[in-house]
């Protein structure tokens, strides 16, 4: 920090946590310009199922873009892509609860299509997650090619597998092809194109996270007290600090603190003329797989060996040939610079430097120097010192190290912020009360820097014999002279253009500047691209290395329970569809819960009415209690979360209509009875109710009757059975109608709610313990279809007076005119009486001759009809007579063949003996 801005810093106005106005204008001015600044390294997920080469196109693009070999993949791995261009790759398992939470932190997921077998099922999965998480860019990945020999069926196969790449990603995204792999990894033109893609690609906006902060971890450290620290990129939007975070998969815990700390792949800033990154700007940042460079922080450092596998020297020396070794080994070290061999001497080490403290009482920090003592000691070798002083000078010059950009820490009441200089080298009361962990170095003046750098120089400035090192220190005061001399001229400079341009552009970049260095100590703001370490107390649960870390910030209002109405369909790939009052489990936002849903459907009166189960092929709403979240958040449903791919795991989709604490669902209720005596337009029920306080209850409610007769209730009644009531209808019913009264009642919601975390039992459905406990489907006679045998009823034919009937119209009348009851009887009687003959003597005589030809014809016919039945009874006579008989044959001959056998036996056994 030049003095300039130091002015600045110390002339602008302290802005106070409490103002809550100005902490929102501060915090919208860091996400309006967060584009021009350092943005998080690109977040890419490579997605497939076992096999397909997820782990090996990492390693490739890595070593494409940083030159090295990752033997071992695990967490995230960061790479320096350009200068103004980070990634960091994350490989997805095939756990849905991973799945689920990539899905909603990716800016770009590679999903990879094994040739050989096709699209599988993780991959509709895990599009059906990303479509419903805010569908990210998508890239597909086709590996194996070289499994076809044939190339007309490689054509082929790449033409289907695009075109049903392209259906289900809408046809706005690429799919690329890897040829063949060459010592385990792929081609380098394949990588090279691939990179060359990720690299151009324009990140989609997502509302999800451009709304809601989130740190992926991408180390972590177990301390004591159960304390856990993560360390990662801000990612999303600004993160705005309070007391609690939440863990996705694990829970909320308490922050014990959050700061900012130094970036392991910073973005490189300073104009060089080359456009290329070099060998030594090429990062590469995995400390989950043990790979990355030398990471520096407030209260550690931690050193990674450029190999992959170290071994001491002469580890495996045989122990004739150690002892010769030992003492040559020896006589070089005591030739090696101080640094390298301080690096050996911590590789040699056994046991921590906490366990050496509490051991040794004085403990010399470096050679030559003790804490008691304000002078150096003399050493006998004035060459090695001299030599020593020159790797220094040298270094110093080849680094160009200042102290200037050192990072610059908040003072809290928490914190105890005291000046290591002065505890070093001035506090005689020993190194014992010494806690690195509490203490944070302040800022040193520019003078004090210099003395700093002396007390950690071997030897004495003062010897005679030392004469290169007066011409160093000569060099060194004209370098710093002339920075000097620059300084105040940018100075001037800059005061010159400010009163020059006083551009708009030029104002609000000075103040995004202020407000940049006042976040972490005033306002707790942190942009997105910033690397934090994030202290968690009280962390006790374990975890796994394979699983995504990701720290969200706990937003006001998500935390709070309630009741959540969606709008929910059942995916067009689940074998079952869902019933209302089973447990299921809803990713929603960050949290993944246990919660019991109700489905119901909405009538046009606005009325939610209560089903049973989902449609098959229709929307329905769902109504459940769980976190809120904000409208139009995308959730997805499942019923399990075994890794068992018996079938799709995506149960059903859905998004956020509504949030209360409470909704009237209602389900429909028939209730049935019947008249058990009728008087005119009354009549009294039986069989609806139970008692007369039920009746009292639907006093006044509508009835109606199957044949559509409406009327509605009285009072209860003393006639008939208990429950039986008095009511009113339109018109006289008849005692076969039965009564209806339709009532909806209000259903019970259940308050269940179960966060899903490492070993949590979950809620079964009644299916699943059926199939466990072995018991089988309740039956209920009610519940089985019967056939309904009703009398058919006759009713009596209509009636119309006479006066009214005149009075009607001609078309109206009745064209058969109905007799009267005189009419009908005189008819009657006309009937009974004897018919007189009208037939002459002669035609009386061929009447009786034919009556007597038919008698004589009838008597044939029944005597033949006697003789056929007759000679019938011998034929079945005749045929059961043969069975017998056959039977009978039968029997005889297999007893004749028993009694053959037993001779031959009783033979048999007369010979034996």
């Amino acid at each position: 920090m030049s003095d300039s801005e130091e002015e600045q810093v110390k002339q602008a106005p302290i802005i106070k946590p409490h103002q809550k106005q100005q902490k929102d204008f501060y915090a919208e001015q860091l996400q309006a310009n967060e584009e021009a600044e350092s943005q998080a390294p690109l977040l890419v997920v490579v997605q497939g199922p076992k096999g397909s080469g997820k782990t090996t196109l990492i390693k490739s693009l890595v070593k494409h873009y940083t030159g090295q070999k990752i033997k071992k993949l695990v967490g995230p791995v960061t790479v320096r892509s350009n200068k103004q261009h980070r990634v960091t790759f994350v490989e997805c398992p095939s756990d849905i609860n991973a799945m689920s939470d990539l899905s909603k932190v990716a800016d770009l997921a590679l999903i990879m299509i094994d040739a050989s077998i096709g699209f599988e099922m993780e991959t509709f999965e895990y599009l059906s997650l990303l479509n419903n998480h805010g569908f990210p860019n998508v890239m597909g990945v086709l590996t194996h090619i070289d499994f076809f020999k044939d190339n007309k069926q490689l054509r082929k196969t790449r033409k289907k597998y695009k075109k049903r790449f392209e259906y289900e990603t809408g046809g706005n995204y690429k799919l690329f092809y890897l040829q063949a792999l060459k010592n385990e990894y792929y081609l380098k033109q394949d990588i090279h194109n691939l990179a060359r893609f990720i690299s151009i690609i324009k990140i989609a906006p997502v509302r999800w996270k451009t709304e809601h902060p989130f740190v992926l971890a991408d180390r972590y450290e177990q301390g004591k007290d159960n304390t856990t620290t993560f360390y990662g990129y801000v990612r999303g939007c600004t993160y705005r600090l309070n007391d609690r975070i939440h863990f996705v998969g694990q829970g909320d815990y308490y922050i014990d603190s959050f700061e900012e700390v130094l970036d392991p792949v910073e973005i490189i800033t300073a104009q060089k003329k080359h456009r290329s990154l070099k060998d030594t700007e090429k990062l590469v940042y995995a400390p989950m797989s043990s790979v990355g460079a030398l990471a520096i922080d407030a209260t550690a450092g931690y050193i990674t060996i450029p190999q992959p596998i170290f071994t001491e020297k002469n580890k495996f020396v045989n122990n004739e040939e150690q002892d010769d070794e030992e003492m040559e080994e020896q006589e070089q070290e005591q030739e090696l610079p101080e640094g390298v061999r301080m690096v050996r001497e911590l590789q040699q080490m056994t046991e921590g430097i906490d366990k050496q403290l509490e051991e040794e009482e004085d403990v010399q920090l470096l050679e030559g120097f003790e804490l008691e003592e304000d002078k150096p000691i003399k050493k006998k070798n004035n060459q090695q010192q001299i030599q020593q002083q020159r790797d220094l000078v040298r270094l110093k010059n080849r680094v160009n190290i200042k102290i200037e950009n050192g990072t610059v820490m908040p003072i809290t009441d928490t914190l105890l912020a005291t000046d290591l200089h002065e505890l070093i080298y001035q506090n005689k009361n020993g190194i014992n009360e010494f806690d690195s962990v509490r203490y944070i170095p302040k800022v040193q003046e520019r003078k004090s820097y210099r003395e700093i750098k002396e007390l950690f120089v071997t030897g004495f400035y003062g010897q005679t014999d030392v004469v290169d090192l007066e011409n160093l220190e000569k060099q060194m005061e004209e370098e710093e002279q002339e920075d000097k001399e620059q300084e105040q001229e940018n100075k001037d400079n800059n005061q010159n253009q400010k009163d020059e341009n006083q551009n708009s552009k030029e104002k609000q970049q000075e103040r995004q500047q202020l407000v940049n260095q006042l976040t972490n100590s005033n306002l707790g703001l942190y942009k997105k691209g910033t690397y934090v370490k994030i202290v968690i107390k009280d962390f006790s649960s374990s975890i796994k290395d394979e699983y995504p870390m990701i720290l969200a910030r706990s937003e006001v209002g998500e935390d709070n329970l309630g009741f959540i109405k969606i709008r929910i369909k059942k995916h067009r790939w689940h074998s079952n569809i869902l019933k209302s009052n089973d447990p299921i489990i809803i990713s929603l936002g960050w949290r993944r819960f246990q919660t019991i849903p109700i489905y119901c459907v909405q009538d046009p009166n606005d009325r939610l009415r209560f089903v049973k189960y989902t449609p098959e092929y229709d929307y329905c709403y769902a109504i459940f209690y769980g976190n809120f979240a904000p409208q139009g958040t995308g959730l997805v449903c499942t019923q399990s979360l075994s890794n068992k791919l018996s079938k799709f795991r995506v149960a059903a989709t859905g998004v956020v209509l509504e949030m209360n604490h409470q909704f009237d669902v209602m389900k429909k209720l028939k209730l049935v009875g019947e008249p058990f005596k009728v008087i005119k337009n009354t009549a009294f029920i039986k069989g609806m109710f139970n008692s007369s306080l039920e009746v009292a209850k639907f006093q006044g409610g509508l009835i109606k009757t199957v044949s559509g007769l409406r009327g509605h209730i009285k009072k209860p009644s003393k006639l008939g059975p208990d429950g039986s009531f008095r009511a009113t209808f339109e018109d006289k019913i008849q005692m076969s109608d039965l009564v209806f009264c339709r009532t909806w009642v209000r259903m019970h919601i259940e308050r269940f709610y179960r966060l899903i975390t490492n070993n949590v039992k979950l809620m079964k459905t009644m299916w699943e313990l059926r199939q466990e406990k072995q018991i089988p489907l309740e039956f209920k006679p009610d519940s089985t279809y019967q056939d309904q045998e009703r009398v058919p009823v006759k009713f009596a034919p209509l009636r119309i007076p006479n006066n009214l009937q005149q009075n009607l119209p001609f078309e109206s009348k009745e064209k058969v005119k109905s007799l009267s009851f005189r009419e009908r009887l005189r008819q009657q009687v006309e009937k009974n009486l004897p018919v007189k003959s009208n037939m002459t003597d002669k035609e009386k005589e061929v009447y009786s001759l034919i009556q007597r030809l038919n008698t004589i014809k009838n008597e044939k016919e029944k005597k033949r009809e006697q003789k056929d039945i007759q000679k019938q009874k011998v034929k079945e006579a005749q045929i059961k007579g043969q069975k017998q008989h056959l039977e009978e044959g039968k029997r005889k001959y297999k007893q004749q063949k028993q009694k053959d056998k037993f001779i031959k036996q009783v033979k048999k056994q007369q010979q034996q003996q």
